[in-house]
């Protein structure tokens, strides 16, 4: 699909950028955004538990070259551990996907029975510190955002911090798409929606919907794969491996191996906080 209006439509997934197109962001989430269990902990003035207080997004920017580079790389190292880069999923041989969880747990095909486990973690953390891109992140303390009584909704308020950071972290003048991880055609109506209400309607602070919507040029929605399960989307890969470390790190105030690995690719590195790292309240 090139740029067009067809996105404001409907959830459309893109694999062709028109050459007008500077930038696209990959957006990955950890935790969730519902409160219905902060609420309740909260009416019971019980403790709220940290795996489940707080929300976070993650984006990371690239130029059409550095997207063009890290593709290949991500390509070259899936052949290296894996024939042809692929594994059987379920009687489905696909293109090998770099999915946090998976790579965490030592899963399918990331099973130390497959592969050379640690020497592929080293390999993985070197591609991911070598290659050019920026990170921007917003976590929302869920108990502290409704102890101080805000009423907007937590994915939308998220949202509108990582589309202003977006903003600032691209050139004057230069535009950009923005691809999610497609869910399910209902979710992915209603994240759409309350993209597009940001974008065309509302603005953020310091950012006017006139801006926005002149500089970002389509929200798009992919799956993890490509139609013939041959490919993946690489940024939506590096955006799961790098929301995880991030997440962690707000959640237990400490920096881990793979949070030291990204640290530097941080908006603003090393002032990042309240930056390219935002949480809010």
């Amino acid at each position: 699909m090139e740029i067009g209006k067809d996105w404001t439509e409907r959830p459309s997934k893109i694999t062709n950028w028109s050459k007008d197109i500077d930038y696209v962001m990959f957006v990955d989430e950890n935790g969730n955004s519902d409160i219905k269990d902060i609420l309740k902990c909260i009416s019971k003035n019980a403790k709220v538990d940290d795996n489940n207080k707080f929300f976070t997004v993650t984006g990371v920017i690239f130029t059409r070259e550095q997207y063009a580079i890290a593709r290949k790389q991500i390509d070259e190292l899936k052949n290296t551990y894996w024939k042809n880069g692929s594994y059987m999923y379920k009687n489905n041989l696909k293109k090998v996907c770099f999915h946090s969880r998976e790579i965490r747990r030592k899963e399918g095909a990331f099973d130390i029975n497959l592969i050379n486990y640690d020497s592929f973690i080293s390999e993985l953390t070197n591609l991911l510190k070598g290659l050019d891109y920026k990170i921007i992140s917003v976590t929302i303390n869920k108990e502290e955002y409704l102890l101080k009584h805000y009423q907007y909704n937590v994915y939308n308020t998220a949202m509108c911090f990582l589309l202003q950071r977006y903003i600032y972290a691209m050139k004057s003048n230069c535009k950009g798409i923005v691809m999610l991880e497609a869910r399910g055609k209902d979710e992915d109506y209603i994240l759409l929606n309350e993209m597009k209400h940001i974008i065309f309607e509302t603005g953020i602070r310091k950012v006017t919907s006139n801006e926005l919507s002149d500089r970002i040029l389509g929200i798009y929605f992919n799956p993890k794969w490509n139609q013939g399960y041959d490919n993946t989307f690489s940024g939506l890969e590096i955006a799961d491996l790098t929301s995880y470390p991030i997440h962690k790190y707000i959640r237990n105030n400490k920096k881990d191996k793979a949070f030291l690995a990204l640290e530097n690719k941080i908006d603003k590195y090393p002032d990042y906080i309240n930056k390219g790292i935002k949480v809010f309240p």
